[in-house]
């Protein structure tokens, strides 16, 4: 596949366009022609081809950045700058909103916890002002319902701290071309031709958004590299494709017909259909806008499955939030008729001390104690689905997972559980809360053992899997059923004969706040096994499941 990508012209040479007809660099950019970008077959190493620190695509591109740590904010400045973006820094929200008024950026790179003004209200105001600035935001909370919120709001995108340079650099990348593009396109004033050529050839074969040129017949005329990338095919098997010969069979009867009627509204097309890639099918947002020549569209495609599964995670979190209020508010209910039918039960239980009638009062009591313990979890569990902020910094699981054990070493010993511990001495730290995986690692270790009452073996693993430090916690116990792995994560189901279930519900909603997985392995009679991986330093989830 021929690789296009963008290097800085140089000044006495003239420009070459999309096909290899010269482009005088004054017309093209009369400000400064060594600035103005031409295109080159040569394949580059990065996302843009070009091995250079300041590419062409981010020159002049001006950014504000938005941060209250003097430290992080010098820091992102100093390596936006050695990428070629002019930058500005605000250390608190109303400074930011300030200079972003003063100087209408071309993006913004903004901390969420700010002092003065709330991120959130910085976006709000940002994106009134002018709709169409790039904002990636930067947040330490990594929860979905403040990411939700901000890209609710308009944020182009969502970055975790600690984060790699790269990632804030790609992200600013895409959108920054996303948005060139959409202003090119909607652009009322016409360029010379030979100028648009080149303008159209550097966006559109360069873009990080996958994008197809369709002409009348409904036929692709032009693909780029993310096209291909997205569809999972060479750009030359795309073009002479029928467009709709992308869209899973069902949705495609008279689908670019409507893409069409659409996209000569003033609004353009924009909708949300199903794609065919290399493993089935996914969701994607599709947006349609015409181009000069008479029937000829521009169709933009962006994969939503992260996005998804990010609104699926909100729901659900939403969910639990309101089964807890209501479960909550019963225990509190339940609560005092248990605390006086305890408390007379107990009285006569006493006064009936040594006659046969005292045996039915204990069943109460008994029962009365169940309960309480019941309303006590529920209202731990409630007490800690509800958002807070976790204090993440580097830890070592090993250190964690020893102490989790130490614990359990009494009662695995009058078991007769044998446990065996496994683990690297250079493992890497993940960024975590230490509180929240203690209790999430004491939770699954306590389950191992309880799950071998007469005894067995418990192993314990940990090692590191491309970006994610994977634990292993495998016992010989009585195994799950097949049809009860599927609802162990559901609050209040178990299959034990006491207890609450809330126990792994804890444990997902302690993974998820980590970026993590958690999986069970397990057969009856032959035990069980369960992973954990955590990403290294939670810069970003890493795309993909650890194998």
């Amino acid at each position: 596949m021929r690789m296009l990508s963008f290097v800085p012209a140089d000044p006495k040479r003239p420009l070459a366009n999309a096909t290899g007809h010269p482009v005088s660099a004054d017309r093209a950019n009369p400000s400064s022609s060594a600035a103005t970008p031409t295109i080159s077959s040569a394949p580059g190493p990065g996302p843009g081809g070009d091995d250079s620190p300041a590419s062409a695509s981010t020159a002049h591109k001006r950014v504000l950045v938005v941060e209250d740590s003097e430290f992080l904010g010098r820091l992102v400045v100093d390596r936006l700058t050695a990428h070629g973006y002019e930058c500005s820094l605000a250390a608190d929200g109303l400074e930011g909103l300030r200079r972003f008024t003063d100087t209408l950026p071309d993006a913004v790179v903004l901390d969420l916890n700010l002092p003065r003004l709330h991120g959130l209200d910085v976006l709000r105001q940002i994106k009134r002002i002018h709709p169409e600035t790039v904002v990636v935001v930067l947040t330490g909370h990594g929860s979905e319902r403040t990411a939700m919120k901000a890209l609710r709001l308009g944020a182009n995108d969502y970055i975790t701290k600690p984060f790699r340079e790269d990632l804030l650099l790609k992200s600013l990348q895409i959108h920054l071309a996303r948005a060139e593009l959409q202003a090119y396109i909607h652009s009322e004033a016409p360029l010379p031709p030979q100028v648009e050529a080149h303008v159209l050839a550097r966006v559109f074969f360069d873009a990080p958004t996958a994008l197809l040129h369709v002409d009348p017949q409904n036929r692709v005329v032009a693909a780029n590299r993310a096209a291909a990338r997205l569809l999972a095919r060479r750009v030359e098997d795309l073009v002479g494709a029928p467009a709709e010969g992308f869209v899973c069979p069902e949705l495609r009867c008279r689908w670019m017909e409507r893409v069409r009627e659409e996209a000569a509204s003033p609004g353009g097309y924009e909708g949300e259909v199903f794609l065919e890639g290399p493993t089935g099918r996914f969701p994607a947002a599709v947006a349609a806008v015409e181009r000069p020549e008479p029937g000829h569209l521009i169709l933009a495609l962006r994969d939503l499955t992260h996005q998804k599964a990010l609104e699926k995670r909100y729901l659900e979190s939403k969910k639990l939030a309101s089964l807890g209020r209501v479960v909550d508010g019963v225990a509190h209910e339940v609560r005092n008729p248990l605390i006086t039918i305890g408390g007379f039960a107990r009285k006569l239980r006493r006064r009936l001390d040594g006659r046969p009638e005292g045996k039915y009062l204990d069943v109460i009591v008994s029962e009365v104690e169940r309960l309480e313990r019941m309303v006590r979890d529920i209202e731990d569990y409630v007490a800690f689905s509800r958002e807070r902020t976790p204090r993440f910094a580097p830890v070592h699981l090993g250190g964690i997972l020893k102490e989790c054990l130490g614990r359990l070493a009494g009662r695995a010993e009058a078991q007769g559980v044998r446990i065996r511990f496994e683990a690297p001495e250079d493992l890497p730290a993940v960024y975590g809360d230490a509180e929240l995986l203690s209790d999430l690692f004491g939770g699954l270790l306590e389950n191992a053992v309880e799950a071998m009452p007469a005894g067995g073996d418990l192993f314990v693993d940990f090692r590191p899997v491309e970006n994610w430090v994977q634990v292993r916690i495998r016992d010989t116990g009585v195994g799950i059923d097949p049809e009860d792995l599927e609802e162990i994560f559901d609050p209040f189901f178990t299959s034990k004969t006491s207890g609450t279930g809330l126990g792994l519900a804890r444990a997902h909603l302690i993974v998820e706040e980590h970026g993590g997985t958690i999986e069970f392995e397990s057969q009856p009679g032959r035990g069980t096994v369960c992973t954990v991986a955590l990403p290294i330093d939670r810069r970003r989830i890493p795309r993909g499941e650890p194998r």
